[in-house]
């Protein structure tokens, strides 16, 4: 696996005696999230440079943080005697012990935890700033000649945190977060991975700038529907009722109760009036075409030109196409009005639930912790 940003602009850094990466941990007060991918990290508290930083982080500024373990092992058998080697239990246990307690959320904000035991990269970034180098994060790398490349340029950061960092994460053990975290991270996996993709498969753009500026369309020939997607999407506004239901019965006092239901009955609203515009046509997409194209097929083709009946039984599907949902065509923008619509509810309701982040963050979420502690 190899994963390349090229023509990255930015600074070659040699520190020696002190941090090479200084210049992100001045942009900490400014940043909208920090994530930080290292080996190790100091497990004595009380030189712990980079976790002094981190523990005077806003509460509101998420910290994404992956490591790996060093003295931890796959398994702890000595391969000259074939039996569990106590020395190699012992350090695997005593650094993942100190490990666990250096990172525990409540001395911190919103710490979200992640290990990855074949990590050896380094990285420490914000929103604005990143450094990619050799210097291990921990305060004994501060002694030694380091080499690392600072980055300030913005795209070069998005591809850095959306197809570097991200990668590392997607292949992390999830240790510690916030229930906040949790559940942001879940309406954003709806809003990119359904709600963006359904719009892109539904939706056409066309235009040509400067004279025909670029529009949205409905265009029924090149839509396209993919069934487990589209029937994902139609019971969206169920996830959200889930979700707010949820959040009624654990912050009864803090959660607005009035204001989520009513967006989530709007939300329902919105949803059920799209699918019912579009459920036949999604329906005839993904498996009545298919169906129609070759049945016609067989009765044109009669051994003369295979060709020729395959394209006749292409347009007659797209004639019986556009003779019984030409009109969803005509409704448009009315279609994508409402989805537009839905989107800013969702929307609306994320700002409903940041009403309780403080209190959501505080509520801390452990997983994987047997995967972890694997020296038992």
């Amino acid at each position: 696996m190899k994963r390349t940003i090229p023509n990255v602009k930015g600074e070659v850094i040699l520190s020696y005696q002190e941090n090479g990466y200084q210049a992100v941990l001045d942009k900490f007060d400014q940043a909208k999230f920090i994530n930080i991918v290292t080996y190790n990290i100091n497990t004595y508290e009380p030189s712990t440079f980079l976790i002094k930083e981190l523990r005077n982080v806003d509460s509101s500024t998420p910290i994404t943080l992956i490591l790996n373990i060093p003295a931890r092992r796959e398994d702890y058998i000595n391969k000259r005697t074939g039996k569990i080697d106590p020395a190699a239990v012992k350090s695997a246990s005593d650094k993942i012990k100190y490990t666990l307690k250096v990172l525990e959320r409540g001395k911190f904000g919103d710490l979200n935890v992640y290990f990855n035991f074949d990590n050896h990269a380094k990285l420490i970034m914000t929103d604005t700033i990143a450094y990619i180098g050799s210097q291990n994060f921990s305060d004994a790398s501060q002694a030694k000649f380091e080499l690392g490349f600072l980055v300030n340029e913005p795209e070069s950061i998005k591809d850095i945190n959306n197809r570097i960092f991200a990668e590392i994460k997607s292949k992390s053990i999830l240790y510690a977060t916030s229930e906040y975290a949790v559940l942001m991270e879940e309406i954003a996996d709806i809003m990119r991975g359904l709600l963006q993709n359904i719009r892109e498969d539904i939706f056409t753009w066309v235009g040509d700038e400067p004279h025909y500026p670029y529009q949205e369309i409905l265009d029924i020939n090149n839509a396209h529907f993919k069934r487990e997607k589209w029937e994902e999407f139609k019971d969206l506004h169920y996830r959200f009722e889930e979700i707010v239901e949820s959040l009624i019965n654990d912050y009864p006092s803090e959660f607005n109760k009035g204001a989520a239901e009513k967006e989530v009955n709007r939300l329902s609203d919105l949803v059920k009036r799209f699918v019912s515009e579009l459920d036949e046509l999604a329906n005839f997409m993904s498996s009545m075409a298919g169906k129609m194209m070759w049945s016609k097929f067989e009765e044109l083709d009669i051994g003369e030109n295979m060709d020729e009946a395959l394209e006749d039984a292409l347009y007659h599907v797209r004639d019986y196409k556009q003779e019984k949902f030409y009109e969803i065509e005509d409704k448009g923008k009315e279609l994508i009005k409402t989805f537009d619509d839905i989107e800013k509810c969702i929307k609306e309701l994320e700002t409903i639930i940041d009403e309780i982040k403080d209190a959501m963050i505080s509520k801390s979420v452990y997983q994987n912790i047997e995967l972890i502690e694997n020296y038992k």
